[in-house]
């Protein structure tokens, strides 16, 4: 997922949950507090006529770009007394789902620059994590594996995750959260993510 801009706040997704009124009206609030309803129409739309078009922040877009903000600052707090970064438990991963191994290969499932899965790989390697090798194919070809210990830290990674999730997910149902997790889970997959 890209990253969002350091101006959207986790206040901001929560200023969306008025949400919308039977599909077309969004109930918003001035700064004076003061409650208002408003529709956002196209472009050049005449005032009574065209179709509202719900407003940026009622997209599901939009809504899961800040709270996955959210969600990987909490993550990057937990998984930093540990050495790691949200991108390099990312990489620890795509290895151990063995969905690439190559440095390049790493990079395409990651959808970041080889350059960055290089610095990546030399912090994780330095931490024992993973192991760098040859192919023997290819001797240009540098191959990653995970160590013992980058399978133990990945554990830790996924105990640490799985208590955010309990928090982050605290106000819904069991059943509730088995559906949002189902409905991600398929949206990632659909996209050739890791879904676990």
């Amino acid at each position: 997922m890209s990253d969002v801009s350091a101006d959207v706040s986790a206040e901001d997704g929560a200023g969306t949950r008025a949400g919308t009124r039977a599909g077309t009206r969004y109930e918003g609030r001035s700064a004076a507090g003061s409650s208002s309803s408003f529709a956002a129409r196209p472009a050049g739309a005449a005032g009574g006529g065209g179709p509202v078009v719900p407003p940026v922040q009622a997209s599901t877009v939009f809504r899961l770009g800040v709270l996955g903000a959210v969600a990987t600052e909490r993550f990057a707090a937990a998984v930093e007394p540990h050495g790691l970064k949200p991108k390099q438990v990312g990489l620890m991963i795509v290895l151990s789902e063995g969905l690439a191994a190559s440095q390049l290969d790493v990079a395409r499932v990651m959808g970041v620059a080889p350059s960055l899965v290089v610095g990546f790989a030399d912090h994780l390697e330095g931490l024992g994590a993973i192991r760098r090798t040859r192919d023997p194919a290819d001797r240009r070809r540098q191959l990653l594996t995970l160590t013992d210990h980058g399978r133990e830290l990945l554990d830790s990674c996924s105990a640490l995750a799985r208590d955010l999730d309990a928090e982050f997910a605290e106000g819904l149902s069991e059943q509730e959260h088995a559906v949002l997790a189902g409905l991600l889970g398929r949206l990632a997959a659909d996209r050739g993510l890791p879904t676990g």
